[in-house]
């Protein structure tokens, strides 16, 4: 029986995005994380700050990864809501610009492999958050907690 390894990606933590009122974690997930390019990341956040979301009115923490398929992207955004469910976009680039991945489906994918060595890191950081004072000091402390490395 021949056996074959899954291929490997890497999450690279790209510091906080704010926009209006929520403050975004960025990261980047790809086999190389260097192969992102900066116009890729700003094509993204343009279309954050223009979705329908509304996401810079609202006083919220989340995160948002940047995942490199082939030669697109899938563009995660998330975000706590200040409770213990993670709500989620998605967007993909297939036409050259990043635009609402319709899902209205029963039965939908959510996160693949790779995606969920970050979900995970961030549900244990957000439940510790919960578990604070949820002062500034322990959105900070979130904000500062990020994940890196193989997934």
């Amino acid at each position: 029986m021949k056996t074959s390894s899954y291929p490997t990606k890497y999450a690279q933590p790209k510091g906080i995005f704010n926009l209006g009122k929520t403050r975004f974690k960025w990261y980047d997930l790809a086999s190389d994380p260097a192969e992102i390019s900066q116009q890729d990341i700003n094509n993204a956040q343009n279309c954050i700050e223009n979705a329908r979301e509304n996401f810079q009115n609202i006083d919220d923490l989340g995160f948002v990864i940047m995942h490199r398929c082939g030669e697109h992207y899938l563009l995660l955004v998330c975000t706590w809501r200040s409770e213990n469910e993670l709500w989620e976009s998605v967007y993909y680039d297939g036409s050259g610009k990043f635009e609402v991945w319709d899902r209205s489906k029963t039965h939908l994918p959510t996160y693949c492999v790779w995606e969920m060595g970050i979900v995970y890191h961030e549900s244990q950081s957000w439940k510790k958050y919960l578990g604070s004072g949820r002062e500034g000091k322990n959105k900070d402390e979130y904000l500062k907690d990020f994940f890196a490395g193989e997934v």
